[in-house]
């Protein structure tokens, strides 16, 4: 066990540590320092200069204020004595291990570690926390007097001694110059809990009353929310004296003030320990001491001084029980009676906080509280009182700061107000609640609890009135904030939502959320550094990044879509397998706004209207879709047709037959990245769907080729811990130079369009690269990234005419309706020749006969061929083809003759009397019709492409 490792498990985790220097006929050296390490040094430092090297068992918070007890804040370790030579309680070592090893198996206690102190032995139980000296004390007195009634002869002066200093291991005891003797270790015991402590020095709490010194409230340890309320108070014991003097105080206090000539020494000392903790303490000191005929200042006010904590009632019982008998006060110490709350500043207080997801959010707690309510310097919401006999005082009702922040007209929920609660581990918590639940009590209590606040009975009462006083007060004061529904462009420009922030032409000011925004309010927000952030962004700049340099240009360019004719679009990044950094290009657009891990992807599993209601929410910042693979193909056709459509459903009012309002409107972009091409998909279920591919642009994101994942896992992850600095300047620049932004859009555009031959029908594309271009020159202007857009401008006019013929491609296949729907039902066409035997006078028999279901049917000696009108419409409408559209081919090419009624099966054994529409072909007009491969293919039929499924 090395010094270091020893002296970190006995001492304390924080605060200033002490070490010693003694030497014969030498002045003592002693020195606070902030770190173990340095007192080790230090202590190195003194055994070179021949000085025996100690260190204090405890912290110490001031470091100029040297080793006092008053000073010590925290120690970790209970320890022993044990002095051993002639003339001490043992003759050797081996005699006092001997009875430490009696002492230790008797009594059960954990194994200790000990320390040859050259000559003793010095015995250590190392804690696994650090431990108020307040707390310290009173186990350390248990262990003193197990120490007494066992027959272990431990130095009595330093077992309880918070001040307490012990040889440093790996030092020298230089008690005999000549011969000094080394101070090791002998054996490392493990640390104990602090009920194992208590456990094994049968220490109990009650001895805490026993004292009489130690305030009642420290029988536990404190949670940090009590400490933190009790620092909302301040004591007089003018107070106490006047209620005492009432009939409505403290008898002993009474008793004290009014006996203080004959008073015994232990109830003078008593009520000079409640009075040293009032603010007027000398005043105090004075009241009760005067008349006592050997009255001397100094002596009193060291007598107080003295005492380490407001004596407790149980103490008082103690010392004087007569008095205490009737006493109607429900308090753990006189004290009380002088209670006041400290008012804090009147000025509102901010309060930063890194929330869950990491972001960094400023709270405003408001500077004054409804009346009678106050807020607690330190936290807790408070109530002025007066009781029966009119005395003022305070009560606490929540121990958070609870308060409204604003009330808003949602227009979902009506006059609404915004909660905020401050818990200690779980952060700020901010919810609303309707007006009209702010009475009924099953329904604010539902509301509350819901975000960690438990109030029953009479407290449910106290804080409901305290929220109606918020309501009732912000109604008198303030004009009630017009809540939005969604994020991106207030509809007159003049300004952009952000989460919970309005970002204006010059300032960036607090946006009340509704129900429907306020879960994705952590989403948004800022942490880190921007040019750390920036330089992770830069990594897009390298060759053979121009399709994600082009999406993350989009983040930004979506931003601008309401300025233009499209109201949404589909950019998919596709790529097969994992490793080609699909989702980190999702996570550095999500990084422009804020927290890119915060809820940001869609998931497959939610429903379409779920889908739907966030790209309304969204309005005009993007919406992203990790791994959309995962998706039905109908529910890729229904998001991304339904996306371009710019706005929801309209819906019926459930309680009236009337149409609801549709607020659901958007000009946003679906962002997604997929493992399979999405225009495959929407092929595989829709023959021409020329309308659905053009508003899609599909990227194929490759590989990097010189990615070293190494390099790349440690690059990218920087962007989680910064986050949120770029879309507040881009936001302020369009905002001063809209008109200017606007014109040099459509100028890039038609640039693009010039340059990729562009059509009507390719609007999406143009516009889409068009917004991602512009974008990403201006914000490398704004010097928000260094990457250079000519690269990734002439990457994206070839992939548009790249793109174009294969639409043009799968078009052209997906056209030929009846040659796909002839593949598809190939087992389904009967070959027959339509003319009789010229020599019989009969109808000839099959040359092929269907299999099932009769489709088509084909006459070799005509050359016509007719297929089921019905079963045709059946295929249109599977496939979502216009039955009209579907004949256009044939109509121009002249294949298409007619439709007439056709006894189908004739010259079969199936009955020859039906007579059905079918529609009437020429096949030597068919371009894809094949005779010969018709009659010799087999089952799976033959040669008949199908381009939809090639494609």
């Amino acid at each position: 066990m090395t010094t270091t490792i020893f002296l970190s498990s006995v001492l304390p985790t924080t605060g200033n540590y002490c070490v010693v220097g003694l030497k014969k006929d030498a002045a003592p050296r002693q020195r606070l320092t902030q770190t173990i390490e340095e007192l080790q040094v230090r202590a190195e430092k003194l055994l070179e200069e021949g000085y025996d090297a100690y260190f204090a068992l405890a912290s110490y918070e001031d470091s100029t204020a040297g080793r006092t007890v008053a000073n010590a804040v925290n120690l970790k370790s209970f320890f022993l004595d044990l002095d051993c030579g002639a003339g001490k309680p043992y003759a050797t070592q081996e005699d006092a291990l001997d009875a430490l090893k009696s002492f230790i198996e008797e009594l059960k206690l954990p194994k200790p570690t000990l320390i040859s102190s050259g000559r003793g032995i010095h015995v250590y139980w190392a804690l696994e926390q650090d431990l108020p000296k307040v707390q310290w004390k009173p186990i350390a007195e248990s262990l003193k007097s197990l120490c007494v009634k066992h027959g272990l002869h431990a130095d009595p002066a330093v077992t309880a001694d918070i001040a307490r200093i012990l040889r440093v291991p790996g030092t020298s005891n230089f008690k005999d110059p000549e011969n000094p003797l080394a101070v090791t270790v002998l054996m490392q015991g493990a640390p104990v809990s602090l009920e194992q402590a208590k456990k094994a020095f049968n220490f109990s709490d009650d001895v805490f009353a026993e004292m009489g010194e130690v305030p009642a409230h420290l029988k536990r340890e404190l949670d940090p929310t009590t400490k933190l309320l009790m620092d909302n108070h301040q004591y007089k014991f003018k107070t106490i004296l006047k209620l005492s003097l009432e009939g409505n105080g403290c008898a002993q206090i009474l008793n004290a003030y009014e006996n203080q000539e004959s008073l015994e020494e232990p109830l003078w000392r008593a009520a000079l320990s409640i009075a040293a903790r009032c603010t007027d303490s000398e005043k105090a000191f004075s009241a009760l001491s005067s008349r006592h005929p050997d009255y001397d200042p100094r002596t009193t006010q060291a007598k107080a001084a003295s005492t380490k904590g407001p004596y407790t009632c149980e103490t008082y019982k103690n010392l004087n029980p007569s008095v205490c008998e009737g006493c109607p006060q429900k308090i753990g110490t006189p004290l009380r009676l002088g209670a006041e709350l400290i008012e804090p500043p009147k000025e509102a207080q901010v309060v930063k906080e890194e929330t869950e997801n990491g972001t960094v959010r400023e709270f405003v707690i408001p500077e004054e509280f409804p009346f009678p309510y106050a807020r607690g310097t330190n936290g807790g919401v408070y109530i002025h009182i007066k009781d029966e006999d009119g005395n003022k005082t305070v009560e606490l009702i929540c121990k958070y700061y609870f308060y409204a922040v604003s009330h808003i007209d949602d227009p979902d929920m009506g006059h609404t107000l915004l909660l905020r609660l401050h818990l200690p581990q779980d952060g700020v918590k901010e919810f609303l609640m309707p007006y009209r639940d702010l009475m009924a009590k099953d329904r604010f209590r539902d509301i509350i609890s819901a975000h960690g606040l438990i109030a029953l009975g009479k407290d449910q009462d106290r804080l409901m009135n305290y929220i109606a006083r918020w309501a009732e007060q912000l109604q008198s004061s303030t004009k009630s904030e017009k809540a939005r529904k969604q994020f991106g462009w207030l509809d007159d420009d003049s300004g952009f939502i952000l989460g919970d922030k309005e970002v204006t032409v010059d300032d960036v000011k607090y946006s009340p959320p509704t129900g429907t925004t306020l879960p994705l309010v952590p989403m948004f927000g800022q942490k880190g550094d921007f040019h750390v952030w920036k330089d992770v962004i830069n990594a897009y700049g390298r060759e053979a990044m121009e399709a994600r340099a082009f999406a993350f240009f989009m983040g930004f360019g979506n931003m601008l879509l309401k300025y233009t004719p499209l109201e949404g679009y589909m950019l998919s990044l596709m790529s097969q397998g994992s490793g080609t950094g699909k989702t980190t290009v999702l996570h550095t657009i999500a990084s422009i706004f804020g927290n890119p891990k915060e809820g940001w992807m869609m998931l497959a599993k939610d429903t379409h209207n779920q889908k739907i209601q966030r790209v309304g929410t969204m309005r005009n910042i993007p919406v992203l879709f990790d791994e959309m693979t995962q998706l039905t193909v109908e529910g890729k056709s229904d998001l991304v047709y339904d996306i371009t459509q710019g706005r929801g459903k309209n819906r019926m009012k459930s309680s009236e037959n009337a149409e609801r309002i549709n607020h659901t409107k958007w000009a946003t972009g679906l962002i997604a990245t997929t493992n399979r091409s999405v225009r495959d998909d929407i092929l595989s279920i829709k023959a021409m769907p020329e309308g659905e591919l053009m508003r899609i642009m599909e990227l194929r994101v490759l590989k990097d080729p010189n990615d070293n994942p190494a390099w790349s896992r440690a690059h990218f992850d920087r962007l989680y811990k910064n986050y949120g600095h770029a879309s507040t300047p881009f936001i302020q620049y369009v905002l001063n130079h809209l008109p200017e932004v606007i014109a040099f859009v459509e100028k890039v555009q038609q640039k693009i369009e010039q340059a990729a031959d562009m059509k009507v029908n390719e609007r999406y594309w143009s516009i889409q690269a068009a917004l991602a271009i512009s974008a990403g020159i201006i914000t490398r202007k704004l010097g928000l990234h260094d990457i250079d857009h000519r690269p990734v401008m002439q990457y994206i006019i070839k992939h548009i005419i790249s793109s174009r013929k294969q639409n043009q491609q799968l078009m052209e296949e997906g056209s030929d309706f009846l040659g796909n729907l002839l593949q598809r039902r190939f087992n389904e066409i009967l070959v027959i020749n339509g003319t009789k035997d010229s020599r019989t006078g009969l109808e000839t028999g099959p040359i092929k006969e269907p299999r099932g279901a009769l489709t088509a049917r084909y006459e070799p000696d005509s050359k016509l061929l007719f297929v089921s009108s019905k079963e045709y419409r059946a295929e249109c409408a599977k496939w979502k083809v216009n039955f009209e559209e579907s004949l256009e081919r044939y109509k121009k090419s002249g294949a298409f003759i007619g439709m007439k009624r056709k006894r189908m099966s004739a010259g079969t054994t199936i009955d020859a009397n039906v007579n059905i529409h079918a529609l009437w072909f020429d096949v030597r007009k068919l371009e894809f019709f094949s005779e010969e491969e018709l009659l010799n293919a087999d089952s799976d039929g033959g040669n008949f492409s199908d381009p939809v499924e090639e494609s």
